[in-house]
């Protein structure tokens, strides 16, 4: 019998090293908000410590967490091209998101 976690989020789970894999494709990263959007971009520190950079241009809705996960499409650049985005609080362990990430594009990605 397969065990399978449940997966809430319909993409690739990355953190900022990961990111340049993934170019062209829809990914989810969960990061730390290191202040306001300017000129439309979010800076998030990732799971692993890297710094990410969210492009909000078309987001519909305010970040209002300390805490985010965003599911969005890798450019060239390796900014995110938000499609979705959701608050996650004030109190996340990143540390322990970035060993999910790991192990779900690691030796135990089939469980995931």
């Amino acid at each position: 019998q397969d065990i399978k976690m449940v997966n809430t989020c319909p993409a690739p789970r990355v953190n900022s090293t990961l990111l340049g894999q993934h170019v062209g494709s829809t990914v989810c990263v969960v990061g730390k908000v290191k202040g306001p959007p300017q000129g439309g971009m979010l800076y998030l520190e990732g799971a692993d410590g890297g710094d990410v950079v969210i492009d909000r241009s078309s987001a519909s809705r305010e970040i209002n967490s300390e805490f985010v996960e965003v599911v969005g499409v890798v450019q060239p650049d390796r900014t995110v091209e938000e499609l979705r985005s959701t608050d996650f609080g004030s109190d996340f362990d990143l540390k322990m998101y970035n060993e999910v990430v790991l192990l779900s594009n690691g030796p135990l990605k089939h469980i995931f």
